[in-house]
């Protein structure tokens, strides 16, 4: 196994050939050069999945990770400049039947405090399905439980885990976040994205700030800050490299909206062009969903299409989403309700108010059956914008379906 600070003493000893001479590393570094090594060897590859941080150095260190997977193993040759995996005094751990041991990490001791994380863990992917299930009133219901039971955590658990513990907190804060967000509510929103934060910031966790900003960039466009929204956009793509893929994609689609709303319409075209080398279904991510997994080609082209519009260019943009529309996953009933407001909003854009209505109309059930009291209050607005036309049939159907009860 790896033995304490070898990794880490041997990086500050050696004369890695992606770094300087004489370059001291913290586990952070070292992390990111492992990162960088592995696009330079795999280049053309897509491989985020194999992406480590500080934590993962750090469990290196400490023996828990005895046995990394082989794309790992080459980028530290490569980075601390070893020949063979034995320079690292890595070794394959085997049974007693002789076969090898791949696994990086064990099953959780069942009451452990491992155990407990995990659990925790897995129940952030299950209430990131009852949100698309059942709508986020419901899931917001549990992550709030879940919130209020890692604080208590954080209190209690050796200090060794607290890094983990908080990383779980920020986790769950920037759910809440989103949750509100989709609930209407944005002062909550915003409270807990700022919360998101600031636990990120204590334990320099890359992939949850760069998440927890673009939220920040989302909650400043929604409120009417295109600028502030391409400031939030471009601090979150600081952490660019270092990001799974599908995360990649969505911190260009929101760069490029907030671009658009400012009016710098080719450089979001250029970036919504780039956010498909890492579209979600081009690689896809777990299914349960964790960051960014919702960022589909049919996500992307539905941005471009309110891009375009945004650039009076409506004709266009319904082009664009009558060909992105069946691409979005049935199950993703608030992007597929999003994207019909889109289409709606292009088509009053473009003096359509009929043809505004009847999409509207459309949206508005899935809306409701998503729980989406963001998307239904758009549609009450656009339902404002077309009001002077209730002559027509469609706008006067719309109108009146909007008055029920949602």
């Amino acid at each position: 196994m790896i033995k304490p600070n070898t990794v880490l003493s041997d990086a500050r000893r050696r004369l890695p050939s992606p770094l300087r001479p004489g370059q001291r590393m913290s586990r952070s570094e070292l992390a990111d050069a492992v990162n960088a090594a592995l696009d330079r060897i795999y280049a053309g590859r897509d491989v985020t999945a194999h992406y480590v941080d500080f934590r993962w150095v750090g469990k290196l260190e400490r023996g828990e990770h005895r046995w990394p997977s082989e794309a790992r193993r080459a980028a530290l040759r490569y980075v601390l400049g070893a020949d063979i995996d034995a320079d690292l005094d890595l070794y394959s751990p085997r049974r007693t039947d002789g076969q090898y041991v791949a696994d990086e990490a064990a099953e959780p001791q069942p009451g452990s405090w491992d155990e407990t994380v995990h659990l925790l863990r897995e129940q952030w992917h299950l209430l990131v399905q009852n949100d698309k299930m059942f709508g986020p009133e419901y899931a917001l219901t549990g992550v709030a439980r879940q919130l209020k039971a890692i604080r208590g955590l954080l209190c209690e658990a050796p200090q060794e885990l607290k890094p983990a513990i908080v990383r779980l907190a920020a986790q769950y804060a920037e759910s809440a976040a989103w949750l509100n967000q989709s609930l209407n509510d944005h002062s909550a929103g915003h409270h807990w994205t700022q919360q998101a934060l600031t636990w990120a910031a204590q334990i320099g966790d890359p992939t949850m700030t760069a998440w927890a900003t673009y939220r920040s960039s989302q909650q400043c466009l929604t409120s009417g800050y295109p600028a502030q929204a391409v400031e939030q956009a471009e601090a979150a793509l600081l952490y660019d490299r270092r990001l799974p893929g599908p995360m990649r994609s969505a911190l260009r689609v929101q760069h490029a909206h907030a671009l658009a709303a400012m009016g710098k319409h080719h450089a979001a075209m250029r970036l919504l062009d780039d956010a498909h080398r890492w579209a979600a279904d081009r690689h896809p991510g777990k299914a349960e969903g964790e960051h960014g997994t919702y960022c589909t080609s049919g996500y992307i082209e539905v941005h471009r299409g309110t891009c375009l519009r945004l650039a009076q260019r409506p004709q266009e943009a319904l082009t664009v989403l009558d060909d992105a529309l069946p691409k979005i996953p049935p199950r993703h009933r608030q992007d597929f309700a999003s994207a019909l407001l889109n289409k709606a909003a292009a088509h009053a854009a473009a003096s359509q108010p009929d043809l505004a209505a009847a999409t509207a109309h459309q949206a508005l059930p899935i809306a409701r059956r998503a729980g989406s009291r963001r998307i239904l209050h758009q549609l009450t607005q656009l339902g404002a914008a077309v009001s002077g036309h209730q002559q027509l049939s469609d706008v006067r159907a719309f109108l009146d379906d909007l008055k029920e009860a949602p």
